[in-house]
């Protein structure tokens, strides 16, 4: 129950990487869209500045009057042209940006949609184990009181340790970490006297033959 949960992490961080990823590129798209509007408007005040131009030209009286309007001109056709190209670039960055901001927000639409129904299908798991939990602990109480303090205590504190506090005998090996049993404790187990711990895992041993019908 507390695993579970845990599964999804390593998604949940790249879904939070992806994601500050887009709004990152999101802010630079939109300085970029704010830098050619500025350059647009400045556009239009050069194209203001042309026509003015043009009309000093046409009232030039001198010739020193006319070659001054027409290099002014000339300066603003330049200016225009220029600011032109500069435009022109940063739109077509703008649609490749935007082509890949749209494609990286699929992305983290799908994570997103993935990662919900992995959640959903992770809570009616929890849901079921919670009742399956309930069931077992019924009646837990009226067995522990039955049960000497010291190895309820050895039994709890193996559990928070290990995630299983007992281990079958087999064939004189530990099932819990699969290392063989010193043959005087498994002799001292078989005879089932008392409450042996594995040297190595520290886990209760018991023995599955003595829980047999027969035995």
């Amino acid at each position: 129950m507390e695993a579970l949960p845990e599964k999804l992490r390593p998604a949940k961080q790249d879904l939070a990487k992806l994601e500050a990823m887009l709004d990152i590129e999101r802010g630079k798209l939109a300085e970029t869209e704010k830098w050619r509007r500025e350059q647009e408007a400045l556009l239009a005040t050069d194209e203001d500045a042309l026509k003015n131009a043009k009309v000093k030209v046409s009232a030039a009286k001198t010739p020193r009057d006319f070659a001054a309007a027409s290099r002014e001109v000339d300066n603003k056709r330049k200016s225009i042209s220029e600011r032109e190209t500069e435009v022109l670039k940063v739109i077509e960055a703008i649609e490749k940006a935007s082509a890949s901001i749209e494609a990286h927000g699929a992305d983290v639409e799908s994570l997103r949609g993935h990662i919900a129904e992995q959640e959903a299908e992770i809570q009616e798991t929890l849901t079921t184990l919670e009742g399956e939990a309930t069931e077992h602990a019924t009646g837990r109480d009226e067995i522990t009181a039955k049960v000497e303090k010291k190895n309820l205590l050895r039994y709890e504190s193996t559990l928070k340790k290990r995630g299983y506090a007992l281990a079958p005998v087999e064939n004189g090996t530990c099932r819990g970490c699969h290392m063989s049993v010193p043959p005087q404790l498994n002799n001292i187990i078989a005879r089932n006297e008392s409450i042996e711990m594995c040297p190595r895992c520290k886990r209760l041993l018991w023995r599955k033959d003595f829980l047999e019908p027969d035995a």
